[in-house]
């Protein structure tokens, strides 16, 4: 039997399976290296890494294949910022409350997607971040937004070529990061990007103004103005127990226990995107029992009767919400009308710089002036953090700390 010819073998050496290549592309000389790697939809696709030099393909086609060894998956599709901010925002800020998820909309729609919607999410770098931030920083609102094409033509600035140079404000500034901060670092839990480059990019701490608490003559004033007035006894329950402009035209009924003497919080009521929304409480320590001091007490007794007449008179339009401080009509209030009104009480009692959360202010600073515990104060007004607290007292108590300074003077002289 002849002899069969032996097969030559190949000196050619391939690749063992994930290993990828690497190739030059005649269009532009470029390298383009390629491997099979494990992407964020749970499969394994050929993905590209690109360089000017062999060398520098090579380098990113180890690190591309590094990671999916790793288990880091690599991004199934090219997301850029103007698509995927979008689809951040339907997929997290719906959570949300609406006044917290329409300033998340409004900072993607009028700034980040307009500045940065072009870049992609996985070739954002830290240096555009800055830049970005530091034009923010520069740029008058009404130029870029077009805010007062709306006013009427003898206010109008920037669309009639008067800048009116009204640049964002430190909180401004800090907000628009945060949101761009927190849409990479849902990015990263998701897996579209390594790093947070927001995270890297500082920007200015606003300082908040803590507004001054009233004196017990001017919070006499207020209730004197107000005896008579159908929300005489809102403006008591404010001057008394520090609730919040949303949580008293939210206030129920069932929320107020009147044989007890203790009343809860557990609701809010605000106005956004021209919708009336009822709410949760701020934090779940705003849901706390309060006992009520006995004015507070006498007054809601009496409020009570006079709104049983009040809905009698009026039963035909009357529609029953339960709540404390409804409409004349029964509904929740307007938070707007609310303002209004005490608007008009305190240019009654001669106190034109007066806002309605200074009585809460007014209410920390004086239990703090009686000697009661910093950590009761807290827990009657709520506040999520003592800082907070002892922030207030400090900054209305003016009298008494110029007492303690006088103390010097008798002491020095």
């Amino acid at each position: 039997m002849p002899k069969q010819p032996k097969q030559r073998q190949s000196t050619a050496r391939r690749n063992p399976n994930g290993e990828g290549s690497i190739y030059q592309r005649s269009s532009d000389g470029r390298w383009v290296g390629q491997a099979y790697v494990l992407t964020t939809d749970g499969t394994r696709k050929r993905k590209f890494v690109y360089g000017a030099t062999w060398d520098e393909a090579h380098a990113k086609l180890v690190e591309l294949k590094s990671r999916s060894q790793r288990g880091i998956p690599v991004p199934d599709r090219a997301w850029k910022l103007a698509d995927y901010l979008p689809y951040w925002l339907a997929a997290y800020v719906t959570d949300l409350k609406p006044t917290t998820a329409r300033g998340y909309e409004s900072a993607v729609r009028l700034h980040l997607i307009p500045a940065l919607g072009s870049k992609r999410l996985d070739g954002l770098q830290v240096q555009h971040v800055k830049a970005f931030m530091d034009d923010f920083r520069r740029k008058c609102l009404c130029c870029t937004n077009g805010l007062d094409q709306i006013r009427p033509v003898d206010r109008r600035c920037c669309s009639v070529g008067r800048c009116c140079e009204r640049y964002p404000s430190a909180r401004q500034i800090q907000f628009v990061h945060a949101v761009l901060r927190n849409a990479l670092q849902h990015a990263m839990r998701e897996e579209l990007v390594s790093r947070n480059v927001a995270k890297l990019v500082r920007v200015p701490s606003p300082r908040y103004k803590v507004g001054k608490g009233l004196s017990v003559d001017q919070v006499r004033k207020l209730l004197a103005a107000s005896a008579g007035h159908r929300l005489h006894a809102l403006y008591v329950v404010a001057a008394t127990m520090g609730l919040r402009r949303g949580e008293l035209v939210g206030l129920r009924w069932s929320d107020v226990d009147l044989d007890e003497g203790t009343l809860r919080v557990q609701q809010t009521v605000q106005r956004v995107a021209g919708k009336l929304h009822v709410l949760d409480a701020k934090t779940e320590d705003s849901e706390a029992v309060l006992p009520l001091p006995e004015v507070t007490w006498l007054t809601l007794l009496e409020h009570q009767e006079r709104q049983q007449t009040e809905r009698a008179a009026l039963a035909e339009v009357w529609e029953d919400h339960d709540l404390v401080f409804p409409s004349e009509r029964g509904t929740p209030m307007e938070p707007t009308n609310l303002s209004r009104s005490f608007a008009r009480l305190r240019h009654v009692a001669g106190l034109p710089g007066v806002r309605l959360h200074d009585l809460r202010h007014t209410v920390v600073s004086l239990l703090m002036e009686l000697g009661v515990p910093p950590h009761v104060v807290q827990a009657i007004a709520r506040h999520a953090d003592v800082k907070v607290t002892l922030k207030v007292y400090a900054h209305a108590n003016l009298d008494a700390m110029r007492q303690a300074l006088g103390k010097l003077d008798g002491w020095l002289s």
